[in-house]
């Protein structure tokens, strides 16, 4: 027997127009309103429904035994709202179960744990009342935007009361690292972090449907049984959510593969825990450090969003403009600009991305710079007003 978390981000960005040098100081609306609706609704119907529909399945037909964790970014939850609020209630029909703890996490799905912790924690607070206001919950856990952790992130985490916070499982990384086990921040006391099972996890989110893996085809109830003799004090997995019926699309026999899973699991006798539980009821076992940032990505840097030149000086400019914003005390600009802080923008910067609405990494870059240049301009018009 084991105690297993299971925890899913949900996120879709918004995607800017072509915005040309023509539209600068004269178009104010930089997002593609259409196309970041029609990818919602195409990603809901083939995602986040169903896999909706099965969790709450799962949490209804175990009489709540089966319990997971969601980070739902506020920009999804933003677009839901005007785009498919169908989404929204199919995400309060799991809230309502009391089984599912939605993650605390950056509204944005921005960097600004790196260039500014006050940002990050307003960000943060925005997060917490959007999904206090939308589904009456509250979480004690954190997941910052691609499982961005550090030690001094997990020392704010602790400043702002989370009882943990979520890291990749990365022994590269982290020096100290035990698998499955809680472990704290060096000078941290009250905040564990709850390490990813990086491999298990990956086994799943992106090995399962490889034919060149050397388990593939695999089956639920084999990996089941991996889950159920892990050692440690808890096995989390943590994956996006649109692996379910997105990445892996329902031809694959994704939904029937957790639902098989995720039962077998739970008639040997496993628990599962949900993030905030796991925090508040387990006891980390030492301490493991992590001086540089680390995250869930390949590499377990930060190279998605800061590997060229083009990323460095967007998101430069973009935080530069942090005082001027804010002294123009206009909500409706601030949320522009933290709309343009999300790491996607800066993602989509990257030559080999696989997931970019742009022709290549430069035309990102332009419409970005052009649409920040507009955003600085209005900023320059407030200021002299006042």
């Amino acid at each position: 027997m084991n105690n297993i978390s299971l925890v899913f981000t949900a996120h879709q960005p918004n995607r800017l127009i072509p915005y040309d040098f023509f539209k600068i100081g004269e178009h104010a609306f930089y997002e593609d309103d259409a196309l970041n609706a029609k990818v919602l609704s195409a990603v809901a119907e083939r995602c986040y429904f169903p896999a909706n529909r099965l969790m709450k399945q799962l949490i209804e037909l175990s009489d709540g035994k089966f319990r997971l964790g969601l980070a739902v970014s506020g920009v999804i939850l933003e677009q839901a709202t005007y785009h498919r609020p169908d989404l929204i209630e199919s995400f309060k029909e799991l809230a309502d179960t009391g089984c599912v703890d939605f993650l605390a996490m950056p509204y944005y799905t921005s960097l600004a744990s790196i260039f500014s912790p006050k940002e990050f924690e307003e960000q943060i607070r925005e997060h917490q009342e959007l999904i206090q206001k939308l589904f009456g919950v509250r979480s004690d856990v954190l997941m910052n935007t691609g499982m961005l952790y550090s030690n001094s992130i997990a020392a704010q985490a602790e400043t702002m009361g989370f009882a943990g916070i979520i890291a990749d499982g990365n022994p590269n990384m982290m020096e100290q690292y035990q698998q499955n086990e809680l472990c704290q921040a060096p000078g941290v006391h009250h905040t564990v972090t709850i390490c990813r099972n990086r491999e298990l996890s990956n086994d799943l989110a992106v090995y399962r449907t490889n034919p060149s893996w050397s388990e593939y085809p695999l089956s639920p109830i084999k990996f089941a049984e991996w889950l159920t003799y892990q050692p440690g004090q808890v096995t989390t997995l943590a994956m996006d959510y649109e692996t379910l019926g997105e990445r892996q699309s329902d031809a694959t026999g994704v939904f029937e593969f957790w639902r098989s899973m995720i039962n077998h699991c739970l008639d040997l006798g496993n628990r599962f825990m949900t993030p905030s539980e796991v925090a508040n009821e387990i006891k980390p076992i030492g301490h493991c450090n992590c001086t540089q940032e680390m995250t869930c990505s390949t590499y377990g840097t930060l190279s998605h969003w800061m590997d060229n030149v083009m990323q460095s000086e967007a998101q430069r400019k973009i935080y530069q403009l942090e005082a001027d914003v804010k002294a123009a005390n206009d909500p409706d600009l601030t949320h522009v600009w933290r709309k343009l802080q999300s790491a996607d923008h800066f993602h989509y910067m990257q030559k080999e991305n696989s997931f970019t609405p742009y022709a290549s990494a430069f035309d990102a870059y332009i419409y970005y710079m052009n649409a920040l240049s507009d955003l600085q301009i209005r900023v320059k018009e407030m200021q002299n007003h006042k």
